[in-house]
């Protein structure tokens, strides 16, 4: 006999402010780290650490529970603001988690309410293929897609 769960789950998504970032990095690190690893460590985490110390990128992470009642992370983004020469944006680069189907709605709303409030013309996240199907119910488009050859020299 299968029993009904009768807790629902619950993701929220945290903005983490600068000053509480030494708090609550103990809870992202892991997962800066393994995102940094797969798409080529082009920083390290301690690098992420000290943009986000300094306001210079923002963490946001998706926390709650699954219906058991034990409060996890279930995944984090890290964005920074761009100032191009006509635009300002929100840029994604790093974003990752498990179970997505439990917070990917309220992350892409957090991504378009932070956006708006820090005045971006527009959001551009770096993602990997697979997000192009899910973002598309969120009305993103593709626009370009990054293509990646590592070079050794020395």
């Amino acid at each position: 006999m299968q029993v009904e769960k009768l807790i629902k789950p619950n993701v929220e998504i945290l903005p983490i402010e600068p000053q509480n970032i030494d708090k609550y990095w103990p809870l992202a690190d892991f997962m800066v780290r393994e995102a940094l690893r797969y798409s080529g460590d082009f920083a390290t985490s301690e690098d992420i650490l000290d943009a986000l110390k300094n306001a210079e990128m923002q963490l946001f992470i998706a926390f709650g529970h699954d219906g058991d009642n034990a409060n996890k992370v279930f995944a984090v983004a890290v964005t920074r603001i761009t100032d191009l020469e006509r635009l300002r944006q929100l840029e994604g680069i790093i974003c990752t988690g498990t179970k997505r189907e439990l917070w990917q709605d309220k992350m892409a709303n957090m991504m378009e309410i932070f956006a708006k409030q820090a005045e971006c013309d527009r959001i551009c996240m770096l993602m990997r293929p697979g997000w192009s199907k899910v973002m598309k119910q969120y009305g993103w488009q593709p626009k370009h897609i990054e293509m990646v050859k590592e070079i050794k020299y020395g």
